[in-house]
């Protein structure tokens, strides 16, 4: 087993101290820099503990292999996505704008908040597929976001041409997050604002009847 691939006894300590709070978010850090340049699978631990400015076994104090502290920078990444969207909620439901303006900038929204995925999507997309864990991350990050969609469309529920609010959720997000990863992760053919003009008119028209 190389160096890539070792696994060592869980004998990580949770950080209390400001001090080491501060060198484990740095190890965090550090990773998401080089996952995102090099690719999961082109980086390792002693890499991340340099590029972090600690030791190896430091590195091994706060975190048993790479695959631990990927875990880390995905629920990191995931907990600003989610955020990211709930602000623009907020500020969304707190305007009452038009429905055009509302969904375009919900849209515009998911786009950004996927841009720290860009670098590794492609790899994380993989692991999917072969780890256990990292798949129960994405589904629990993808039901929130469901739940949330519903939880968005119900403020307009007087207004919405469905009589399955909870099915045309499901339809809506699954909609959006395909267009939305097709403008964030593909980036060739039709252009992302022509995709994002189709999207919203979809929505509105299935959504309201406009």
């Amino acid at each position: 087993m190389n160096e890539t691939e070792e696994q060592l006894p869980d004998k990580t300590r949770k950080p209390r101290q400001d001090r080491s709070i501060k060198t484990k978010d740095s190890i965090v850090q550090a990773a998401a820099r080089l996952f995102s340049e090099k690719g999961y699978h082109r980086t390792n631990t002693k890499q991340i503990a340099a590029a972090a400015g600690v030791s190896t076994g430091s590195f091994y104090s706060y975190f048993t292999d790479k695959r631990d502290v990927f875990l880390d920078v995905l629920k990191i990444h995931s907990q600003a996505m989610q955020a990211h969207v709930d602000a623009t909620v907020a500020q969304l439901s707190a305007k009452q704008s038009d429905k055009r303006v509302v969904i375009s900038h919900m849209i515009e929204s998911l786009i950004q908040s996927h841009t720290p995925y860009i670098s590794f999507h492609r790899e994380l997309s993989l692991l999917q597929l072969s780890d256990e864990v990292i798949k129960e991350v994405m589904e629990s990050q993808y039901n929130i976001s469901r739940r949330k969609t519903l939880e968005f469309m119900k403020l307009s529920e007087h207004e919405l041409r469905t009589s399955d609010l909870e099915a045309a959720s499901v339809v809506v997000f699954e909609s959006v997050s395909s267009v939305v990863d097709r403008i964030v992760f593909s980036g060739e053919g039709v252009s992302a604002g022509r995709l994002k003009a189709e999207l919203v008119d979809m929505l509105v028209h299935y959504l309201f009847g406009e």
